[in-house]
């Protein structure tokens, strides 16, 4: 049960970051490789826990884990692009869904990622978390023509597979040299968007821009720490919850953070409505309230276990 909350805890935390990336991506950066390369320098701050018990482990197991924070990077790449465009209580359930249809796949590889037995219960668990993300990311019924922006597939694509390397890499590491080689790889992942002449000419000017002081500069700033420092306490969270636990389930869990976004963006869609604007009549309220009633019993379930499955 604890490895749950641990879960909760950091998708709350990724709910506060979300909204601050949608105000940031609204106005002060508006290039989603800007925000990238500032949030791959933040990560950096992972180094401090070095003294609390960090080693190598061996060239594959490293290599593993930066792969996970390179793959983590370019998805956080994608997902800007895809929030900056788009309502962020539809992109984040949208991505979350998607990581949660990667998760399920180790459903039936569970030795490979350490899962353990698989029991009934836990499988449609599972089914439940993944159809209530769906359920509060789609508007019902759904429109002609109607398609999921592809920056949202690359990007649950890419931090799914991240978390399922994390938890790989787990079976022959602790949980600090995953977590800091992780965020080593997600500096490099930062870096490498120097290498692509476009980025690199949004980085620089980028930088420029922000490195004079101003107080529309500063605002910003602030903001930027805040929502990154959210994002590193939910980094270090989800993280963690997958260390414990399940990663199927910890990915599946983040139907939740979409119910935190919800509740959250609200009434911020009042104050700032050409930022945050949701566009919510009777039904678009009662599916998104089936949505929860779903989520919730799966979290239900995936804490009660059940009889044994074999997958």
């Amino acid at each position: 049960m604890s490895w749950i909350l641990v879960a909760l805890g950091g998708y709350f935390f990724n709910a506060v970051a979300a909204l601050l990336d949608k105000y940031i991506l609204s106005g002060p950066i508006k290039a989603p490789a800007v925000y990238a390369f500032f949030v791959s320098l933040f990560s950096l701050f992972a180094l401090f826990f070095i003294p609390f018990g960090f080693q190598f482990f061996g060239w594959r197991t490293t290599g593993i884990f930066l792969l996970s924070g390179l793959l983590f990077l370019y998805g956080l790449v994608a997902f800007y692009a895809a929030v900056q465009w788009h309502e962020i209580s539809r992109i984040a359930p949208l991505v979350g869904t998607v990581i949660s249809l990667v998760a399920f796949g180790t459903v039936f590889a569970p030795a490979l990622f350490s899962e353990g037995t698989f029991t009934l219960l836990h499988v449609l668990a599972l089914l439940l978390l993944i159809s209530g993300g769906l359920l509060i990311s789609f508007d019902l019924p759904l429109r002609a023509g109607e398609r999921i922006p592809v920056f949202v597939i690359i990007a649950g694509i890419a931090m799914g597979v991240s978390l399922l390397l994390l938890k790989y890499g787990y079976a022959d590491a602790n949980f600090v040299s995953g977590l800091v080689w992780s965020r080593i790889g997600m500096f490099a992942g930062g870096l490498s968007l120097l290498l692509v002449p476009v980025f690199r000419e949004q980085i620089l000017s980028g930088s420029h821009r922000f490195s004079t002081p101003s107080r529309a500069a500063v605002h910003a700033g602030s903001v930027f720490i805040v929502g990154k420092v959210c994002g590193g306490v939910a980094t270090f969270l989800i993280a963690y919850a997958a260390f414990l636990g399940p990663v199927s389930f910890v990915q599946a869990l983040s139907g939740m953070q979409y119910v935190f976004l919800l509740v959250l963006a609200l009434p911020l869609s009042f104050r700032y409505p050409q930022v945050f604007g949701e566009r919510l009549f009777f039904w678009d309220w009662f599916q998104k309230a089936c949505a929860i009633v779903l989520i919730g019993l799966g979290l239900w379930l995936a804490a009660m276990g059940g009889i044994k499955l074999l997958l």
